[in-house]
C-alpha cells in the first residue's frame, strides 16, 4: 500500500512538472512583450482571485496569526525562486534555464539537514552524482558548459527553490494545504507586486498584446493554481529530498517544449543527459526514507483527515 501511495504523489509531481515544464518556453515568449516582475504580480494575484472564491472557508476555519510569518518564509523563497527564474529565461535559452533551475536536488538535502533536522543518508550520493552528470551534459550539449548571467540567475532559481520546498514540507505538517496553496499565491503576488513597483514601470493594460494575456493566464491557471494544490498535497506524503529528484524531470519536459514552440534543439549530449536525469529520478523513488519519529507520527494523524477532492475544489 505505501509503494502505492508513493507512485500516486509521485504522479501528482509529475504532471505539475509537466505543467511547469511546458511554462518555461511559454514564459519566455511572454517576456518578449511583458515586463517579468509585472507579469509575476499580474499571475500571482490572478492565481489569488481564482482560488479564493473555492477556499474562502478554509482560509476562515484554519487562519491564525501564527501561521503568517511561515506563510510569508513560503512566499518570499517563492517570489525569490520566480524572479530569478524569469531573469534566467530573458538572458538564456529556455531549456538550459529549465536545465539549471532543476539543480535544486543537490541544495535541498542539506538545507533540509538544517531546517528538518533529516539525516544526510549516503544512499542519496548515487543519484545525486548521476544528477551532476546529466546536468552537465544537458548544459554542454555544444560541446562546451556557458555560465553567463542567465545561468547565474538559473542557479540563483534553484538555492530559493529548494528553500521553497523545505520551508514547505515543514510547515505543511501542521497546516491545511490548499490554504497554503492560497497564502502562498497571495503573499508571492503581493512580494512581485512590490518589486514592479520599484523596479519597473508598469505598462498599461490595454498596451499588452493578447499573445501576453495569454501567457500570464497559462502561468496562472495552470502553473500556479493547479500546479501548487498538486505539489503541496505531495508534499504532505513524499519527503522533499524526493520531491526535488522528481522536480529533475521538469527540465525534460521544457527541452520538449522549447523544441516545439521556440525550436530550441538538444543534441545527443542533451539527450543522454535527460536519460540520466530520469534514471536518478527512479533511482530516488525505490530508496526508503528515513524519517524523523516526530513526523512520522505527524503524518499518521494527517492520513485519518477525511480527503478532499481535487477536481471541485478546482
Amino acid at each position: 500500500m505505501k509503494r502505492k501511495s508513493t507512485v500516486f504523489y509521485g504522479s501528482l509531481l509529475l504532471l505539475e512538472c509537466f505543467i511547469w515544464g511546458v511554462g518555461n518556453p511559454i514564459m519566455k515568449i511572454g517576456l518578449e512583450v511583458v515586463p517579468p516582475l509585472f507579469c509575476l504580480a499580474v499571475r500571482y494575484l490572478l492565481a489569488f482571485l481564482l482560488l479564493l472564491p473555492f477556499f474562502a472557508k478554509r482560509l476562515k476555519a484554519n487562519m491564525t496569526r501564527k501561521q503568517i510569518i511561515p506563510y510569508l518564509i513560503i512566499s518570499a523563497c517563492t517570489a525569490a525562486a520566480f524572479i530569478t527564474s524569469a531573469f534566467s529565461l530573458i538572458y538564456t535559452t529556455a531549456t538550459n534555464a529549465g536545465f539549471l533551475m532543476s539543480t535544486a536536488v543537490l541544495f535541498t538535502p542539506f538545507l533540509s539537514y538544517f531546517v528538518l533536522k533529516s539525516k544526510l543518508d549516503k544512499k542519496h550520493a548515487l543519484p545525486i552524482a548521476i544528477v551532476i552528470v546529466g546536468l552537465y551534459l544537458l548544459c554542454s550539449g555544444d560541446g562546451r558548459f556557458t555560465f553567463g548571467l542567465g545561468e547565474f540567475f538559473g542557479i540563483l532559481c534553484a538555492i530559493a527553490g529548494a528553500c521553497m520546498l523545505v520551508f514547505s514540507s515543514k510547515y505543511l505538517q501542521d497546516n491545511d494545504p490548499f490554504t497554503v496553496t492560497v497564502m502562498q499565491t497571495g503573499f508571492t503576488g503581493l512580494f512581485c507586486v512590490i518589486f514592479a513597483l520599484i523596479f519597473e514601470d508598469i505598462p498599461s493594460l490595454g498596451s499588452i498584446p493578447m499573445i501576453g494575456w495569454g501567457v500570464i493566464i497559462y502561468l496562472a491557471v495552470g502553473c500556479t493554481c493547479i500546479a501548487y494544490l498538486l505539489q503541496n498535497i505531495a508534499l504532505r506524503k513524499v519527503p522533499a529530498t524526493y520531491v526535488a529528484m522528481s522536480f529533475c524531470s521538469e527540465p525534460i519536459f521544457t527541452a520538449a517544449a522549447s523544441y516545439f514552440l521556440l525550436r530550441e534543439v538538444l543534441s545527443m549530449k542533451g539527450v543522454i543527459g535527460a536519460g540520466l536525469i530520469m534514471t536518478s529520478i527512479i533511482m530516488a523513488s525505490l530508496m526508503p526514507e528515513d524519517i524523523p519519529e516526530k513526523q512520522i507520527h505527524q503524518l499518521s494523524d494527517k492520513v485519518n483527515e477525511p480527503a478532499v477532492p481535487i477536481r471541485s475544489s478546482l
